[in-house]
């Protein structure tokens, strides 16, 4: 047999509504942009979990004066903040994975065009006048030793 906890939605509602009644502190959580006509959302079933869970924990504690529910609703903000973490590392590595391939790609483009810019493109003029340089200080070189042997 089914009870209340088996429907999120209706068990939400229902200790939302005590809590109202008695003027306790509640939360309602909205989900937005859903299809209404969707059953059993996996959005709109953990959201109604999590706002019955909070709502009986707020319960417990105020209604109840139990200390079990302020145990259990820091071990839930604990678990929420480890959640939390864990999640943006697993984005930080997916997206770590996409930026790598990314920028090997972009890496390997810039390699190859400097390649195709070296293979067929002039040599620049600075280059063009330290070659030209050099040769002729080689050529003075080898015409002083010339001499030198003549003499």
């Amino acid at each position: 047999m089914a009870n209340k906890q088996d429907y999120p939605e209706e068990f939400a509602k229902d200790v939302r509504n005590m809590m109202q009644h008695f003027n306790l502190p509640y939360i309602e959580v909205n989900t937005h942009n859903e299809n209404d006509e969707v059953v059993n959302s996996p959005l709109k079933t953990v959201s109604y979990k999590i706002e019955a869970l909070i709502n009986a924990l707020l319960g417990d504690i105020m209604f109840a004066g139990m200390e079990e529910g302020s145990f259990l609703l820091n071990h839930l903000e604990n678990q929420i903040e480890d959640l939390l973490q864990f999640s943006s590392y697993l984005r930080l590595r997916h997206e770590k994975g996409k930026l790598d391939v990314r920028l090997k790609k972009e890496v390997l483009k810039n390699i190859s065009n400097k390649r195709k810019s070296e293979e067929e493109g002039p040599v620049p003029k600075v280059f063009e006048k330290a070659l030209a340089d050099i040769l002729a200080k080689s050529k003075n070189k080898d015409n002083r030793k010339t001499h030198e042997k003549d003499k």
